[in-house]
């Protein structure tokens, strides 16, 4: 893919945070704060380790961070917020930040991704909709906006009911 600017991906860093919640700023409206996934995520720690940035020169332009969570008692990750900067949008940047990252979870061992978000956008990279399964989830949700990403397990696919929570709860 060929790109305007050029730009790099790593793994978040403690500094990154003022960049990236100026990019929440920009992107999202304050009606976030009160989404079931926004308060899920509140009173915890995000994964530093396996969350990434995305720069052009010093720039942080976009962001995706990760969260425990546990889906059937079994260790999970909960994606989101992902965000790009609004003048780099529709270029591939955030395609190939997801990409990155959600393959550096596949390196980590991890086996399950879930996120809540747009099934055209997240399917193009894998992501699946639940379909028929009874979901007991920590709040409302859209049941057609809950996605899923699987490495190897059957967490999903052996269970009708598929029960998520918190990691620490």
């Amino acid at each position: 893919m060929s790109y305007k600017n050029k730009f790099n991906i790593r793994l978040e860093q403690l500094q990154d945070k003022d960049g990236i919640d100026e990019l929440y700023g920009l992107s999202f409206s304050p009606g976030r704060y009160v989404k079931t996934v926004f308060r899920m995520r509140e009173k915890y720690d995000h994964l530093i380790n396996i969350s990434h940035v995305a720069l052009i020169g010093d720039n942080i332009i976009g962001s995706v961070r990760y969260w425990n969570i546990l889906v059937n008692s079994n260790p999970a990750l909960l994606l989101g917020p992902v965000v790009i900067h609004p003048e780099y949008r529709g270029e591939g940047y955030g395609k190939e930040l997801l990409e990155c990252s959600i393959q550096n979870c596949k390196i980590s061992n991890f086996k399950l991704i879930f996120l809540v978000g747009d099934f055209i956008y997240y399917s193009k990279i894998g992501f699946k909709k639940l379909e028929e399964k009874k979901i007991s989830f920590v709040g409302p949700v859209n049941k057609d906006r809950l996605l899923y990403i699987n490495f190897g397990d059957n967490i999903i696919e052996d269970h009708e009911k598929i029960i998520i929570r918190n990691y620490k709860d």
